[in-house]
């Protein structure tokens, strides 16, 4: 409830907790213009999760949570074709998101909290000008946006959400190092700075539940990344000038819709089965699609169980995402020699939770 609708923590009686984590293994081939096709390598990501709620009153709630909202692992031989535009990327981030809950009346509840979200990335690629070396930059930083939530309560069976989050402007700040084929530093630039916009977003749940055991909600999330206009590169030493400016990424990317649709059967008292499908758009035009990302529009099937043991909850869940293959002409941000494409591109996820009722 705290990651997808605060406003339904006024459901939780008491002080609830949990922690956990997701282990994520995405795979995928890539063919970079008139280069041999490349498999990504196998990189296991971890991203973990946590949550607090606690009742203050009959009409107040609390919630804490820190969870993941933005990812990339994206990593291929250094050898690879593409390896001037990219050859290792990952961006982490880490949403740390206090929350107020109101319950206003017996059925509508309002949540207004923050986002506070931290965000590090380290991306490698070689260069050839002005010298033969390999470029390596680190950035992190802290970036500030809200979000606001309903939850409505129609009758027993029905019941709906509504949330919505603001758009983040982050301006990560590092280094670079320019590393030649001894190890040794040929270049470095202590005062490198990484700016984007993250977006906002609007997203509508619907619940049913025909019986004690049965519970069906659908969601409907729409992304606005077309605030993610572009990423900037602020260098004291710009790469092949050695003078200080920005180099721009144009991203242009297009606002998107991802279609959820999941269910719960609570099997015994103590055990619950768990399924769902989601349907996501890309939001890359072809015209900026780049290999740090190499992604399609995709299908997520999942699978899972819950078990209740005195206060302790312990969740299971399997996911697998599967991208549809992707062509894309000659752009400047991919490598010269003709098309490329992204072919078999998918994701292995299994994840955890542990919760406690105190």
């Amino acid at each position: 409830a705290v990651a997808y609708n605060p406003a339904g923590i006024t459901q939780l009686p008491g002080t609830q907790s949990m922690i956990g984590f997701t282990a994520i293994v995405p795979k995928g081939e890539v063919t970079a213009g008139n280069q041999a096709t490349t498999t990504t390598r196998t990189n296991i990501y971890t991203p973990p999760h946590a949550f607090l709620t606690h009742q203050m009153s009959d009409s107040v709630w609390l919630g804490l949570g820190v969870y993941t909202r933005f990812g990339v692992g994206t990593e291929y031989l250094q050898d690879w074709g593409g390896a001037t535009q990219v050859y290792k990327a990952e961006i982490a981030s880490y949403s740390f998101t206090p929350n107020i809950a109101f319950k206003l009346t017996e059925d509508l509840s309002l949540a207004l909290g923050l986002d506070i979200m931290y965000s590090a990335a380290d991306l490698r690629q070689k260069v050839t000008a002005p010298i033969n070396s390999d470029l390596r930059m680190t950035v992190d930083g802290v970036g500030l946006g809200g979000q606001a939530a309903l939850h409505y309560k129609l009758n027993e069976q029905w019941s709906a959400g509504l949330m919505y989050r603001t758009s983040q402007l982050h301006r990560d700040t590092g280094k670079s190092r320019y590393v030649n084929s001894a190890g040794g530093i040929a270049r470095r630039d202590d005062a490198l700075a990484i700016s984007l916009t993250l977006p906002s977003s609007y997203s509508l749940g619907i619940a049913f539940k025909p019986t004690d055991k049965i519970k069906l909600e659908a969601d409907a999330i729409y992304t606005q990344w077309a605030d993610y206009k572009k990423l900037t590169y602020s260098f004291s030493a710009r790469p092949t000038t050695n003078t200080p400016g920005d180099v721009v990424k144009e991203k242009d990317w297009k606002n998107v819709w991802r279609l959820q649709l999941g269910g719960e059967y609570k099997y015994t008292d103590w055990l619950a089965l768990r399924a769902g499908i989601v349907w996501d758009q890309d939001p890359i035009r072809d015209g900026f699609a780049d290999y740090m990302l190499p992604s399609n529009d995709r299908w997520i099937y999942s699978t899972g169980f819950g078990i209740q043991h005195g206060p302790f909850t312990y969740d299971f869940s399997v996911m697998y995402l599967q991208n549809y293959d992707r062509n894309i002409d000659y752009n400047p941000n991919l490598a010269t020699g003709g098309p490329s494409s992204f072919t078999n591109s998918r994701a292995y996820m299994a994840g955890f939770s542990l919760g406690y009722k105190f």
